[in-house]
């Protein structure tokens, strides 16, 4: 881990933060732990020139003065690190996280690189569990599997009517989203988020301002209506709603609560419902917006 030595407030959540990861199976290198009294700092520093290791680089409005600037030991280890990503520049070596840094900037040597938000106080869990899945090479947006060409597999002259009706057009793989759904189409079914936190939503017309989900999907566990909301942390735990009918009906400015098999949840804000001839398309029509936590828990106060 490389970071400036803001303060003991900041050194001691470096430690916090280092710890956390050890104890989620990362392996991390910390001068707290692996330097003593009499260590040379400048050749622990140049580990950061090893192509085997990667780098969270803490990046503090100091961190990044100091690497811009090549002051003290971020400078140092900018130098050190500098050559090995001039070589690669595709490479994803470093990973800067933003801490104490109000504009939001890295250091220049390290370009336009993605970064992960650590600045909340506490930092929110989704920011942990995207830098943990990125150490440990899961994909945070898993790949689908590759589908058939409806060109080879069709007669050409089919194939545009395949296209326009396959299901695959009712799918939204954001793990947070806006949508608007003529709920005619695909039985009423919309499918949100991928892999372990995908949710089919099963929609049925409830007339005009409202509108009818089930738990239907074989994805689905369980459903619950909460009214009134229309930010995820209005609903605190999800799991205090009951769940015990197959149908919820939720008006415009309610939300709908979806665990699914694989113990994950979302929650879907309905923002506008349509019969059909009184929205804007003439369609009937429902917008939503959708949030899916990224870990296994009915608490939303921190998304």
């Amino acid at each position: 881990m490389s970071y400036s030595w803001d303060s003991e407030e900041h050194i001691n959540w470096v430690l916090q933060l280092a710890t956390r990861l050890r104890v989620n199976g990362v392996d991390v290198v910390l001068d707290r732990w692996d330097t003593d009294l009499g260590s040379d700092l400048s050749l622990f520093m140049e580990r950061a020139a090893d192509t085997s290791y990667r780098i969270i680089a803490v990046a503090t409005e100091t961190y990044v003065k100091k690497a811009d600037s090549a002051e003290g030991g971020v400078g140092y280890e900018r130098k050190m690190v500098t050559p090995s990503l001039m070589a690669d520049l595709r490479g994803n070596r470093v990973v800067p996280i933003l801490r104490d840094n109000p504009a939001g900037r890295i250091p220049r040597f390290l370009g336009a690189a993605r970064f992960v938000d650590f600045r909340d106080n506490p930092y929110v869990e989704s920011a942990y569990f995207e830098l943990l899945q990125d150490l440990h090479g899961v994909e945070p947006t898993p790949r689908p599997p590759l589908g058939r060409n409806p060109f080879l597999a069709i007669k050409h002259d089919d194939a545009r009517q395949t296209v326009r009706e396959d299901p695959a057009r009712y799918v939204q793989p954001a793990f947070s989203e806006r949508v608007v759904f003529n709920y005619d189409n695909n039985d009423g079914r919309y499918v949100i988020g991928a892999a372990d936190r995908s949710f089919t939503i099963s929609f049925h017309t409830a007339g005009y301002g409202a509108i009818h989900v089930t738990s239907d999907p074989s994805d689905i566990a369980s459903i619950a209506l909460a009214p009134h909301v229309s930010r995820p942390e209005e609903i605190g735990d999800a799991g205090s709603y009951d769940a015990s009918s197959r149908v919820r009906t939720a008006h415009v400015g309610d939300a709908i609560l979806l665990r699914n098999r694989n113990e994950h949840w979302a929650v879907v804000f309905v923002e506008e419902v349509y019969v059909r001839d009184t929205g804007p398309t003439g369609e009937p029509q429902v917008v939503f917006s959708y949030v899916i936590p990224a870990v296994r828990s009915s608490d939303f106060t921190d998304q």
